[in-house]
């Protein structure tokens, strides 16, 4: 009888189902494409079904396959989730369903993306990551180029139910609904080209076709960033090519007081330059565009004139001349930030220990700030202290101080093999912390359901993977050095022993 004919066939459904880097791949391009005008109204159809997926992928893969022993501070992880989960249910009476499901969010943050360094190996994980970000990368260039065409046809923009697209409020926001959004779909895709640059350069597979068609990708969201005028974007640019000086300049660094003043006159040198070419670049793009869309349509008017007044209200009064600008119409730098950051610190002042939880900051607000209605406050870490209080702030605190003290480490521990790698690391640490940089500004670093919050966990994990690989890979070489070391000795005790009985023997004779 031939039981190999009666086996079952894999079902290629359940396979694919089962399968965490689909899971990965579908989620990421699910929130990509939701930040579209035409599509963002089923946002919360695809969260809901992807969070079931990832539900069952937690158990059949981090549980069941015993990957989650393998997740690097999880210990940390778990003590956060369940700080979470106790700051829900203390606030039980109001929307406990929406503030369990934002905890659930995070664990598919932690478990299924910054879980992906708990993958077979470094290799699989990077070929994952090279996949997922040449889809990100051409989708994103794609509607940054169908962004710029409506902007050339329309100069003035045009809205569709609501919907503002090309230009809104002297701010490119293209196809989709948000100028920083836009910003920041922009800067990740050039994230993404320096990254797969710097892996297929390490693998010997960066062609000339490739380097061409990297090279017009990060032009054409350059120009995407600098028109949509997003603050919080520029200095994320910022702070990314501060952190490749900081590590060009130190990467070498020996303990020496003179050197290290030296390279930090340096590195403050570099940062100022960077901050000035940005900024002067950004200045330059947007007078010629303007001048150019000017003369192409004179009699174009986008912009208005704008003054503030003391409380920061933005006030717009009537300008006859006709001019095209992209410069901002709020003239308040902080845009309201540091107004709300400073009324938000009565929701902390009446629940310190354990917050209220994501989904009650509305209904808290107009509780406990006089009726005031904020669905956040531009700002990931304020975000955090009040949802989970003093308790989940410092667990995530911890949390984002290891991560970061064992990335660093390893990136200038071992400097060779990073060198190897083509220096992915550094970029990932590089966009690690520009990205924290700007989350202080806006809500997107955990709590925030988005493609943004998604893409920066699995950078992270990314990082992780590099890091337990090369340490990895010195415990190897340690331990080959040991059994090296203790053959050698053995074989010279063998030796000596056999000279001493040599010589008693002749001794005896």
């Amino acid at each position: 009888m031939n039981l190999a004919g009666t086996a079952k066939k894999p079902n290629p459904v359940i396979n694919f189902f089962n399968n965490d880097r689909n899971f990965r791949f579908v989620f990421i391009g699910s929130l990509l494409f939701a930040s579209l005008n035409i599509i963002r109204f089923y946002f919360y159809v695809i969260c809901g079904l992807s969070m079931i997926w990832g539900a069952w992928l937690f158990v059949s893969k981090m549980i069941y396959s015993r990957r989650v022993l393998r997740l690097r501070n999880r210990r940390l992880i778990y003590l956060f989730l369940c700080s979470c989960f106790l700051s829900c249910f203390l606030h039980f009476q109001t929307n406990l369903a929406v503030n369990v499901y934002y905890v659930c969010w995070m664990g598919v943050c932690f478990f299924l993306f910054y879980g992906i360094h708990t993958g077979r190996s470094k290799n699989s994980c990077k070929k994952e990551v090279l996949t997922l970000f040449e889809f990100i990368n051409f989708i994103t260039t794609v509607m940054m180029i169908a962004g710029l065409v409506l902007l050339v046809l329309f100069p003035k923009g045009f809205d569709i139910d609501g919907d503002s697209f090309a230009i809104h409020e002297n701010r490119f926001v293209g196809i989709l609904f948000n100028a920083n959004v836009t910003a920041f779909y922009a800067i990740m895709a050039f994230i993404c080209c320096n990254i797969m640059w710097a892996i297929r350069h390490s693998s010997r597979q960066l062609t000339l076709k490739f380097k061409i068609y990297y090279i017009v990708c990060m032009l054409i969201n350059i120009i995407s960033v600098f028109l949509s005028d997003s603050n919080d974007s520029l200095l994320m640019f910022i702070v990314y090519f501060c952190f490749i000086a900081f590590y060009i300049i130190f990467k070498g660094y020996k303990r020496s007081i003179i050197g290290f003043i030296f390279r930090l006159m340096a590195l403050m040198l570099a940062c100022v330059v960077i901050a000035a070419a940005l900024l002067s670049a950004r200045t330059l793009l947007q007078t010629g565009v303007s001048q150019l869309l000017s003369m192409s349509e004179p009699d174009v008017q986008i912009s208005t004139g704008v003054t503030a007044s003391p409380d920061g209200e933005v006030v717009i009064r009537p300008d006859n001349e006709q001019k095209t600008t992209f410069a901002h119409q709020n003239k308040n730098i902080d845009s309201g930030r540091f107004v709300i950051w400073k009324q938000s610190l009565g929701l902390f002042t009446e629940f310190p220990i354990m917050g209220i939880g994501k989904a009650n900051i509305v209904d808290y607000g107009e509780k406990y700030l006089g009726g005031l209605k904020y669905t956040d406050f531009h700002n990931g870490l304020m975000t955090i202290i009040i949802s989970y209080g003093l308790v989940g702030f410092f667990l995530f605190m911890v949390l984002a101080i290891t991560v970061a003290k064992a990335m660093l480490k390893a990136l200038f521990r071992y400097c060779k093999e990073v060198k190897t790698d083509g220096r992915v690391l550094m970029l990932i640490i590089a966009f690690c912390a520009a990205y924290c940089v700007y989350s202080m500004f806006e809500v997107a670093l955990l709590v925030d359901i988005s493609y943004r919050v998604v893409i920066f966990w699995l950078v992270i994990g990314l990082g992780m993977s590099y890091v337990s690989s090369y340490e990895h890979s010195a415990l190897l070489a340690h331990d080959n050095i040991s059994d090296r070391s203790r053959s050698i000795y053995s074989t010279a005790r063998r030796s000596a022993k056999a000279n001493s009985c040599n010589h008693s023997f002749r001794s005896l004779l």
